[in-house]
């Protein structure tokens, strides 16, 4: 592995060094600024349109015995649409799909590492929160009995090493990098899935041992709000390019990648969540995923 490692820097430095000529005179350093997109946040695009996450009580018939298969905690929003089409809209569906994010980006880069101008260092500081998705709806004869909302925020501190190509004319040039980077991030899901007025309001119908939504939750779940964080270290890597469009500005557009997550815990909020779930579940938090970015770069 080290001599893999040697050979892996040795094969940086003579890149940098073969296009050193090609860069311009003396090294850079910028100021930069990016704004970008991220899509399925916390990776739960899964769990919110096919999935869902069952709950950890059975189901049972009007009469109150199991009758096998488990109640829904989480609604799939496929499960949703189907009913909606089959019932022909007695069981209504609002449904918005995965979360998408917005990235808000700030760094600071410095070209002519270790002596060389095409070597380049930069570090960002990155925030990124949900901008669209993840929230869903469902209605029995207009009773709206479900809804589902979820919610992301994330830091990314990442570091880069880095390797920068110009072309001739020294305005705009290729790059890419790799490093390591601190994280710290949530997702979260509020609201109310309401098996028991389901139950009540068409026995035999609609919720628990009826035709439809049989798996609804009972006890309900109401104003249910957990949240799932975690924080550390992972690894990052970029892509991008840019070009001079002022004497001190350059435009930028890139691809970042990061690697970063862990296990987070979190208490649930309602009677029907912890009897659904658990009292304090646990659930993967994963921080980051591909950010695709356009920028400015000033000159310092």
């Amino acid at each position: 592995m080290l001599k893999s490692l040697r050979i892996g820097i040795m094969g940086i430095l003579f890149v940098a060094a073969a296009t050193s000529l090609s860069a311009q005179t003396g090294p850079r350093s910028y100021v930069t600024f990016g704004l970008g997109g991220q899509f399925d946040l916390a990776g739960l695009g899964g769990t919110i349109l096919k999935d869902g996450l069952d709950s950890s009580r059975p189901v049972r018939d009007s009469q109150g015995n199991v009758t096998g298969g488990t109640q829904q905690a989480i609604y799939a929003e496929n499960t949703l649409t189907g009913l909606n089409r089959s019932t022909n809209g007695f069981v209504g569906a609002k449904t918005n799909g995965a979360m998408i994010g917005i990235n808000f980006n700030v760094g600071y880069e410095k070209e002519g590492l270790f002596g060389f101008n095409s070597l380049f260092y930069r570090v960002n500081v990155n925030y990124t929160t949900k901008a669209s998705g993840g929230y869903t709806e469902s209605t029995v004869a207009g009773y709206k009995w479900l809804q589902q909302e979820w919610s992301y925020t994330a830091y990314t501190i990442p570091a880069y090493i880095g390797v920068k190509l110009y072309n001739a004319a020294n305005d705009t040039a290729v790059y890419v990098g790799a490093g390591v980077n601190y994280y710290k991030g949530q997702w979260g899901v509020a609201g109310t899935v309401d098996g028991d007025t389901l139950r009540n309001l068409f026995p035999g119908l609609a919720g628990p041992g009826g035709s439809f939504l049989s798996d609804a939750p009972t006890p309900g779940i109401f104003k249910e709000n957990i949240k799932f964080g975690s924080s550390g270290f992972g690894l990052n890597w970029i892509v991008g390019a840019q070009t001079k469009v002022a004497a001190k500005g350059h435009v930028f557009f890139e691809l970042e990648t990061i690697l970063s997550g862990g296990m987070g815990t979190g208490g649930t909020q309602s009677v029907g969540g912890a009897s659904a779930i658990a009292p304090i579940a646990a659930y993967p938090v994963i921080v980051g995923g591909q950010t695709y970015r356009v920028g400015y770069k000033l000159e310092l």
